[in-house]
């Protein structure tokens, strides 16, 4: 899987004709949980440290979002942690 994302490439995604976030984006504004009811999309979990996921977007047709692993930033997060901690502002 392509880990580079580029800025606002998820628009087209949240507010274009086929929305995939749209109604994501909704209800997590109304009620702080991007989830409906069952059977409305897929199930966006809550973020944990020890086992974090995240919602991705693919060019698949069918499914085009996906729950994935959210650690391919983890060694670049660390990094920047450390470097704030050495040079704090």
């Amino acid at each position: 899987m392509n880990n580079f994302q580029a800025h606002a490439t998820d628009l087209i995604n949240s507010w274009g004709p086929n929305g995939e976030l749209k109604d994501y984006i909704i209800r997590f504004t109304n009620n702080l949980d991007p989830n409906g009811k069952e059977g409305q999309g897929i199930t966006w979990p809550q973020w944990h440290p020890e086992e974090p996921k995240a919602l991705v977007l693919t060019d698949q047709t069918l499914f085009p979002l996906i729950i994935d692993n959210d650690n391919y930033r983890s060694h670049a997060l660390d990094y920047v942690a450390e470097l704030s901690l050495r040079h704090p502002i």
